[in-house]
This record gives structure tokens, C-alpha cells and sequence, in this order.
């Protein structure tokens, strides 16, 4: 399993020169099997960048397939989906139907408990008041499965999700490939009594790679508690790397990676963000654009 980022910050991207090292798109990982399917995980600003580099492959002549898992949808975990370009990529006949065989296909999961279906919001977001083309006139093939809490599979690749505690709910995701085990646990929060979630804990359970969701200092989650004041992140569906870190230690996780990276955050702020962290789980590294773990 081969596991690539190509957007680690949340809410929205923030391209400059103070976000170069760590970068500035919003979240989306690409997951590629050991059978060789391509699975991404979110599609904010970080999949265009990928959808380019696919085009250079199957996926620019319409012969591409790919599964990609909405964590949910708020923003910036959709906003990059209209301009992934593989889904405009395919031919219709002379009574405006796609052509199965010279289409890109696209298979899109989300949640069955949302209050709004992922087709919905992808619909809205491309509605004529905020973008030219509307999802029915994409030239892919596109379906919708909606996850109820069963584990799926792709190939021999199973995927499991649990909800995880987050503003109109979010979906964490256990990704079990040839023996080795991905976490991905974004947009998440845990109880206020301080103990884990324990479906977090479920998902990273001995886990490889353990993706988690550290967009606050503590200082920032939780300013009361510093005396310092500024209105508190509690509540928000966010967290920090020190509870990724006492998390990832409960469900002995072998490696812990902390995204969706604050935009007001800084290469230099996460620089040091990662250098405290490392100081409690020295393995521990802040996501990157461009990087890429081998399983």
C-alpha cells in the first residue's frame, strides 16, 4: 500500500510563501493498493494536483478508475472535485448518454447517516450560481455508495469506517491491505473528560500508519486552561498532536502522522509544532505535500 498527500490543511487552503514546506491545499490522500486500485480519501483542493498527474495515465484517455471516500462534506473536503480533471474525460453518444467503454469511472462513497447525501452537496457545490458545469454534464461515469457501518471491500482491500465527533458528523476510516493497516482519522475530537474516543481507537488499533487530525495547539484548543485570552477551538471537531500522540500510544499505532494543518499555521509555526511533538513520540512527523509512506 502506497499512501501519497496531496493537500494537508484544513478549512481553506492558504498558498504563500510561509506555507512552501508543509503547502497549502486542502485535504486529500491518495491510497493505492497493493493490487494496484486507487482509492483517495477527500477531495479539497489537493486533488486537482493529483487529477493532473493521472491524466498522464489511463485517466486521460477515459480508461481510469478510482474509489474516493468523502470524510464528509464540508468544504474543504470537497471544494477541489470540480477541477479534478479526470472527470471530464469521455464521449456521449448522439442522444447525450455517456459511452461506458471511453469513460473515466468514478466510484464515490460517503455517509449513509449524513443529513445530506455526498451526491447532494456535490450537486449543490456545482450548482450554476458557483461553477459553469453542473455534475449530470460530466463526461465520467459516476456512482454513489452510501457506507452504513458494514466494512466494504475493493479487491481484497477492506475499508472500515466509524463517526467520529465532529460538526454534522464525519467518517474515520480503517484501510486493511496484504497484512498492513491505515488509519485515517480527520476532523475529529475527542470526549471532553479528557479520556479517547473510542472509535478513534478502534480504527488505529495496532495500525501502521495512524493519520490524525492535529490542527490546534493545545494553547489554541483549549486557552482557558493556559489563562490565555482568546476564544476556545473546543467544540469545533478539531484536535492537537498531543492527543494524537496519547491516542496513537492506547491503540499501539507503529507511526503517527498529524494533518490538516491550521491555516494560520505557519512552515516555521509547524516546524515547531513538530519539533515539541517529536519530544513525546520521536517517530511522529507533520504531513507534507508531496510526501509519500510505503506499507
Amino acid at each position: 500500500m502506497i499512501v501519497r498527500f496531496w493537500g494537508v490543511r484544513g478549512s481553506i487552503p492558504v498558498p504563500g510563501k510561509e506555507t512552501i514546506k508543509y503547502g497549502g491545499n486542502t485535504t486529500c490522500i491518495e491510497v493505492l493498493t497493493s493490487e494496484g486500485n486507487l482509492m483517495i480519501i477527500d477531495a479539497g483542493t489537493g486533488i486537482r494536483a493529483l487529477g493532473q498527474q493521472l491524466m498522464k495515465e489511463d485517466f486521460g484517455h477515459g480508461k481510469g478508475v478510482c474509489h474516493i471516500f468523502f470524510t464528509h462534506s464540508h468544504w474543504d473536503h470537497i471544494q477541489g472535485f470540480p477541477f479534478f480533471a479526470p472527470i471530464f474525460i469521455g464521449k456521449r453518444n448522439k442522444d447525450g448518454k455517456v459511452v461506458k467503454s471511453s469513460a473515466n469511472r468514478l466510484h464515490i462513497y460517503g455517509s449513509a447517516e449524513s443529513s445530506r447525501s455526498i451526491e447532494d452537496s456535490l450537486c449543490g457545490q456545482m450548482s450554476d450560481c458557483y461553477f459553469p458545469v453542473s455534475l449530470s454534464d460530466l463526461s465520467a461515469t459516476i456512482s454513489f455508495t452510501y457506507l452504513t457501518g458494514k466494512p466494504i471491500k475493493i479487491g481484497k482491500t477492506k475499508i472500515t469506517t466509524l463517526p467520529l465527533r465532529h460538526p454534522n458528523g464525519c467518517l474515520g476510516f480503517r484501510i486493511e491491505d496484504n497484512g498492513k493497516v491505515l488509519t485515517i482519522a480527520t476532523d475529529c475530537e475527542h470526549p471532553e473528560n479528557g479520556e479517547c474516543d473510542p472509535n478513534i481507537l478502534a480504527l488505529a488499533d495496532n495500525s501502521d500508519l495512524f493519520i490524525y487530525d492535529g490542527q490546534y495547539t493545545p494553547e489554541e484548543y483549549d486557552p482557558n486552561k493556559f489563562n490565555i485570552c482568546l476564544p476556545s477551538k473546543k467544540g469545533w471537531g478539531h484536535s492537537t498532536a498531543e492527543e494524537g500522540i496519547k491516542a496513537a500510544i492506547k491503540a499501539h499505532a507503529k507511526r503517527l502522522v498529524i494533518t490538516h494543518h491550521e491555516p494560520l499555521h505557519s512552515d516555521k509555526m509547524l516546524d515547531s509544532m513538530e519539533k515539541k511533538a517529536k519530544g513525546f513520540m520521536p517517530s511522529i512527523v507533520f504531513a507534507r505535500e508531496g510526501m509519500e509512506i510505503v506499507l
